[in-house]
Formats: structure tokens, sequence, C-alpha cells
């Protein structure tokens, strides 16, 4: 039985060939029957925002329903949530592809303040997800995957908060990121992912 090729080895195997690398160690018709499947499978399913993610958890909230808050985005929030989306399916395919949970995506102002969110949360602006990824690991355990990938992935903060993570984006106007890990426990807020 072939061992499957995964997505970073389709993406060398890409880098290669943009480099003038020819492999003579690969089966290439293998390799690009994959990327190909990689991609037929990035196609976005109605209500979803990208392949794994739909408008409707980015935006799902139990505060919301019991307050009679209508948490709607407008069509900019939607299209940054779509970006976080995009940031989402990276921590997916770098969890071994496990469902991602999202606890918190997307809040209007009314709810945030219903939930105790800062005052200019990135949460606000669609840039934010609270999530878990249980078949992985822990939220340390997610935290500690996605720590190394920060500043490439342009994470304005990744903070580990004990029973969940939260990832997100630079909010507007700002396009650069802060590339900031941190940890809030009962004690306080840390600079870095630690236990």
């Amino acid at each position: 039985m072939r061992t499957p090729i995964t997505r970073d080895e389709c993406r060398l195997w890409l880098e290669g060939i943009v480099q003038g690398i020819v492999w003579l160690d690969r089966d290439n018709e293998a390799m690009a029957a994959a990327v190909l499947a990689y991609l037929d499978d990035q196609t976005v399913p109605p209500g979803n925002l990208t392949p794994h993610f739909s408008l409707a958890e980015m935006i799902a909230s139990d505060t919301a329903a019991m307050n009679g808050i209508d948490n709607t985005p407008s069509d900019e929030e939607i299209a940054s949530l779509t970006d976080t989306c995009e940031l989402l399916e990276l921590v997916r395919a770098l969890c071994d592809e496990s469902a991602v949970m999202v606890s918190s995506g997307f809040r209007c102002a009314d709810l945030n303040a219903a939930v105790g969110g800062a005052t200019n949360s990135a949460h606000l602006y669609g840039c934010a997800a609270d999530i878990t990824v249980p078949s992985f690991g822990t939220p340390l355990d997610v935290c500690r995957a996605i720590e190394p990938y920060v500043t490439e992935w342009g994470i304005d903060q990744l903070i580990y908060e004990q029973t969940w993570v939260h990832i997100g984006r630079a909010i507007p106007p700002s396009t650069e990121p802060r590339c900031q890990c941190l940890t809030i426990n009962d004690s306080g807020t840390f600079n870095g992912i630690v236990a």
C-alpha cells in the first residue's frame, strides 16, 4: 500500500519545480495527481467561507441567541472573516486535518459587550476566532504547534487561554501583525506560551 502524499510534500515538490529542480527520485505522476486532488478538495460548499468553515459557525453565539442580539456581519466583516477562515484552514492542515471547533468568531459590538470582550477586540472586525482541536490535542498542544508559524502566517495574536486558543489577525486599519504569543490564566497575562 502506498503511503499518502502529504500537502507539505506536494508543496515542496511544486517549489522544486518552480526552482527548476527535476525530481528523478519521485513518482512525478503520483505527485501531480496528489496536487490535483488537494486542489479539487478546496471547493467551497454553499454557505461556507472556505472549504471547512461556514459563515454560520463563525457568527454562532449562544449569548446572542439568549439575549436577542443580531450578530449579522457586514459585507466588509464577512470578507475579513473569510481571511480569518483561511488562517484556520492552515491550522487545520497543521493539526493533521483534524476538525477545528470555533467557539467564538465574529462578535458585533452588543455581543462583544455581553461576553465581556475587550473594547477593541479583533472579534469585532471578524479578525479572530477562539478554537479548540480536540482530536489533535489540548489547547496547549495546539498553541505549541502553531507557535513556530506565527510570523510566517501573519498572526497578530496567538493566545493560550487554558481551555481554548485565541488566534487573531491584525485589525483594521493596521495590516502589520504584532506576532504576539501570550498566555492568559488566573494570574494574569504573560508573554509566551506557557503551561
